[in-house]
């Protein structure tokens, strides 16, 4: 029971918890003064409405509902018609207030006690969390370089090899190589991206962005997967500058774009880059699978998949859009998702245009 007295009350709960003591000592007052001179039911029902007051989140909170019934049974007194012996009346009343304070003082100081048991045992997990988190974070960090090292060297020898291939057979099973390279190495950066969320070392540095060069880089990046799977990729930008995190847009769009990529088995996919009135409107539009409009609430939550295709239900872990939200959310913008099963999807985002 002090487990749950210790925990803070809401606003609401504290109005509600203040108003029955308020209704329950007003009622015992008007009981006192008309039928219980003695007092010693009334005392009874005012170390009732103090102990009530102990679900308050403050001892102050408590000390003046304590305050507030001790003034009522004195007034019940002085304004009662005592009967039987004058010693025993007083004798009462001083025994009520003194277990309306005792009750306060006593109840106050348990409660404290255990709230403080409770705060330390808080901060001491959260210490351990933190240490665990920690080494975790430093385990990826040190075998990030080394296995995304091996990748980009496992994908240079698929490229290389899979020019002096000729046989188609052969060929086809290079290309698959390939893309189950290519997942692993999105795999790998979800981890290491949503690792760095949970860590809190995000930092997000405003500056003059030219969109042309995350486009650029974007494409020497995934033209070569878009192209082994017969899609068309279209990268349309001008001369826009963005006043944003250059490496938090350049994730969003990488997660984006590899999306569209894996569930767009023909047609095309694109990137494009508009002035709008409030700033830069980015869009990733694909002629893919599409997504049913009760999944669209549901795709930013961390390890949720689509499973329109059976093909691709099984890749990636469904942290990419996850993280997708979390940057957006860092950069002070949102995504807004246009999608229609069977004929592709639209996901775009609105950046700050810098002067």
């Amino acid at each position: 029971m002090l487990a749950n007295l210790s925990k803070p009350g809401t606003h609401q709960s504290i109005l509600r918890i203040a108003l029955i003591c308020a209704v329950l000592a007003v009622a015992i007052f008007i009981v006192d003064i008309q039928s219980l001179p003695l007092g010693v039911a009334a005392g009874v029902a005012y170390v009732g409405v103090v102990f009530i007051a102990l679900w308050l989140p403050s001892w102050q909170h408590t000390f003046i509902v304590a305050g507030g019934v001790s003034f009522l049974t004195v007034l019940g007194f002085l304004m009662s018609d005592p009967a039987g012996i004058p010693w025993m009346v007083v004798a009462n009343r001083i025994l009520a207030l003194h277990a309306i304070w005792l009750t306060a003082l006593a109840g106050t100081w348990l409660i404290r006690s255990k709230r403080k048991e409770s705060d330390a045992d808080l901060q001491q997990a959260e210490r351990e969390a933190d240490r665990a988190r920690n080494a975790k974070t430093r385990f990826l960090q040190t075998a990030s370089n080394d296995m995304r090292h091996y990748l980009q060297t496992l994908s240079l020898l698929n490229g290389a090899l899979r020019k002096t291939v000729t046989h188609a057979k052969a060929r086809e099973m290079f290309v698959k190589q390939g893309d189950a390279l290519a997942e692993l190495s999105d795999i790998l950066n979800s981890l290491l991206e949503i690792s760095e969320f949970e860590s809190g070392e995000v930092e997000v540095e405003i500056t003059e962005t030219p969109i042309r060069e995350i486009f650029q880089q974007l494409q020497g990046e995934f033209e070569f997967r878009a192209h082994a799977k017969g899609l068309q990729v279209e990268f349309d930008c001008q001369s826009e500058v963005a006043l944003s995190d250059g490496m938090l847009l350049a994730r969003i769009l990488r997660v984006l774009l590899s999306n569209a990529i894996r569930y767009t088995d023909n047609g095309r996919v694109g990137v494009f880059c508009s002035n709008e009135s409030g700033g830069l409107k980015i869009t990733v539009r694909d002629s893919g699978i599409g997504m049913a409009a009760d999944q669209l609430p549901m795709i930013f939550d961390e390890f949720y998949r689509i499973d329109n295709d059976p093909a691709a239900r099984n890749n990636g872990l469904g942290l990419g859009l996850s993280i997708v939200e979390r940057s957006a959310r860092l950069l002070g913008t949102t995504v807004d998702v246009e999608s229609e099963l069977g004929k592709g999807s639209s996901f775009s985002l609105l950046v700050p245009a810098a002067r």
